[in-house]
């Protein structure tokens, strides 16, 4: 085939027009398939090629892209849980203000699942001047008080523990009682009168009796009432004002102005 190519191209130095010879026809009838198939060959590379440039650069364009996507929906997130976070700041800030106490915020680090103690531990201390039997409040109301310390943590017994007293009064009808804990859940107010009047849905604040709870802060909501028909007290169940299982971030207190007094209150 290689004898063919010298006679081709010498013909093709002449200038001249003219009509192709019978061997002419012959050599471009046997060379034509051949220059075909090297022509869609390298037509073929040269496209594979480029698709195949173009393929690794889309690839790698969108491997950026999905980088820079992941980041920005990290920074997004976390944008988002600062603005929360700074929001429960807030209402706890504004709740300290409103209450005119003083004390530190502290973060809940750990949970007690021991059916002993119906506990939390937050990530303050001694070094942050907390000790036992401080009061330990939510936006929402009473947490709890200090039970025992360490340097860097404190655990808080609930409201929720069996071993739990918060003195409360209803705040529509006046009538007193205690609030002990009962399950994970609910409490239960005891000592109130038979005669008192306490409803479902009535709301519960200390009375700032003891001096450990400023007076005012909302304890929980009468959530059923058990009133028979002989005997001196009724049972109440109550649920509390906080929501334990999305409590995040605690305010202990140090002091408060509106205490009627300093004696000691059992938690």
């Amino acid at each position: 085939m290689f004898v063919l190519i010298p006679i081709i191209a010498i013909d093709t130095t002449n200038r001249a027009p003219r009509e192709y010879r019978f061997y002419d026809k012959i050599v471009i009838g046997l060379t034509s398939p051949v220059q075909s198939l090297i022509s869609w060959t390298l037509d073929s590379g040269v496209s594979m090629y480029q698709n195949y440039i173009f393929l690794w650069r889309t690839r790698k364009e969108n491997s950026t892209l999905l980088d820079e996507n992941r980041k920005l929906l990290t920074t997004i997130v976390n944008l988002q849980e600062a603005k929360l976070e700074n929001q429960r700041f807030r209402k706890l800030f504004d709740f300290k203000e409103q209450f005119k106490l003083s004390g530190v915020i502290a973060r809940v680090i750990a949970k007690d699942v021991s059916t002993e103690f119906r506990a939390i531990r937050i990530n303050r201390g001694e070094n942050d001047g907390i000790t036992k039997n401080m009061a330990v409040l939510h936006h929402d109301g009473i947490v709890g008080r200090i039970w025992r310390t360490t340097a860097d943590t404190a655990d808080i017994v609930t409201i929720l523990d069996l071993l739990s007293a918060v003195d409360a009064i209803d705040a529509r009808s006046r009538a007193h009682g205690i609030v002990e804990g009962m399950t994970d859940e609910i409490c239960q107010l005891k000592f109130s009168l038979r005669t008192d009047d306490i409803q479902p849905g009535d709301l519960l604040l200390t009375s700032g009796l003891g001096g450990v709870f400023a007076k005012g802060v909302p304890v929980g909501t009468v959530s059923k009432v058990f009133k028979k028909s002989f005997g001196i007290t009724q049972t109440i169940e109550v649920r509390p004002s906080v929501d334990f299982t999305k409590l995040e971030e605690v305010f202990v207190v140090k002091e408060f102005t509106n205490a009627p007094g300093h004696s000691s209150d059992s938690l």
